[in-house]
């Protein structure tokens, strides 16, 4: 009786999750490790993340329980390639526990691979964390200091972001296994975890997003504190703005928008604000906001996109004292490249916004 509890407990949680399609769950699972890492005090710490061989992302795992209990969820996960991260692999978690219990959540799961070994079991047909993989939730913060014993010697860390009416999370008998319908409507085909890990596949434009985040925050955190000083600090948007004609790149001064996204990046007030300094000092300038994207997605959608984004930047000035009748926005997709979208790199640097001072 309880077994078929659980089963149709487990299929209803699939009925309601928020994403479905590869390209929508791919989207929400970028969006659950960007907002992961942006909360400093309650992050991921960088060192662990750098040591990492595997990272397992699944957004929206679906709890519940009326007396039997069940976790369901569907995600995706990436290896190290080099200095680079893999295509993702789909993946599928599945799990159930037994008590008197009421309730449900949605939670945010990434789950950190250690070792090679624990890799190995990622790409097996299916495998039990906290049975055959040792896991332990990971510590917080800045540094891994404060790991204990346990965590030192576990194959994945994990770390979740709970909503609901449950507080923390067990994985303990949950199984992880591949994905193989949602690899084929990704992929186009039939194809492995491990031949998209190991041997390596071309990256799907809907998967280019995710894996630029991905290498976004391993690139960022790899350089040495040496190269940090050695690197030439950009021109302040005053400067470039000074004649007219001038044109400030917004993302040279470490403003990077997340892929589909228009809101403004953490960190970009400094900027912003030297930019709203800088109109207020010279009541004669007016300037335009140009929005611009990366690739991936369709144009009409990076269109749009783009006009979000410029729109997000003159929003910003007007609310921090910049006349709005000295501001124009406009937005022109993916048509104005200044990388290769063929790389990571080069799409990360097309995100971007860019003020043209207009007035003759």
């Amino acid at each position: 009786m309880a077994g078929r509890i659980l089963i149709a407990l487990l299929a209803s949680m699939s009925l309601f999750a928020r994403e479905t399609t590869p390209d929508s769950r791919l989207r929400h699972s970028t969006e659950a490790f960007e907002d992961l890492m942006k909360t400093p005090d309650k992050g991921i710490p960088q060192d662990l993340l750098d040591k990492s061989q595997c990272v397992v992302i699944v957004p929206d795992l679906v709890k519940g329980a009326f007396l039997v209990g069940g976790k369901y969820g569907r995600g995706f996960a990436s290896c190290r390639r080099g200095k680079d991260w893999s295509s993702p692999a789909a993946v599928r978690i599945e799990g159930g526990s037994f008590g008197l219990q009421l309730g449900g959540s949605s939670t945010d799961l990434v789950m950190l691979v250690m070792n090679q070994k624990g890799m190995e079991r990622l790409l097996s047909d299916k495998f039990t964390i906290g049975g055959e993989a040792a896991a332990a939730a990971g510590p917080v913060g800045r540094q891994a200091a404060a790991m204990t014993d346990a965590q030192l010697h576990a194959e994945i860390l994990t770390y979740s972001r709970s909503r609901g009416l449950f507080a923390g999370l067990s994985l303990e008998g949950s199984t992880l296994r591949p994905d193989s319908s949602e690899n084929r409507k990704l992929y186009g085909r039939g194809v492995t975890n491990r031949q998209i890990i190991e041997v390596g596949v071309p990256t799907p434009g809907p998967a280019r997003g995710f894996v630029a985040m991905l290498n976004r925050y391993s690139h960022e955190a790899g350089e040495t504190e040496t190269e940090a000083s050695n690197r030439p600090a950009p021109e302040p948007p005053s400067k470039q703005l000074s004649q007219p004609g001038g044109r400030a790149t917004l993302g040279e001064n470490q403003i990077h928008f997340a892929t589909g996204k228009f809101d403004i990046p953490s960190g970009a007030e400094a900027v912003l604000s030297d930019v709203a300094k800088a109109m207020k000092d010279n009541p004669n300038w007016t300037v335009r906001i140009e929005g611009f994207t990366d690739n991936v997605g369709s144009k009409s959608f990076n269109k749009k996109l783009s006009q979000d984004r410029a729109n997000s930047v003159m929003n910003w000035l007007i609310d921090h004292g910049v006349n709005k009748n000295r501001l124009s926005a406009k937005g022109y997709g993916e048509s104005r490249p200044v990388a290769d979208n063929d790389s990571e790199d080069g799409r990360a640097q097309n995100r971007r916004v860019e003020i043209l001072r207009t007035e003759v």
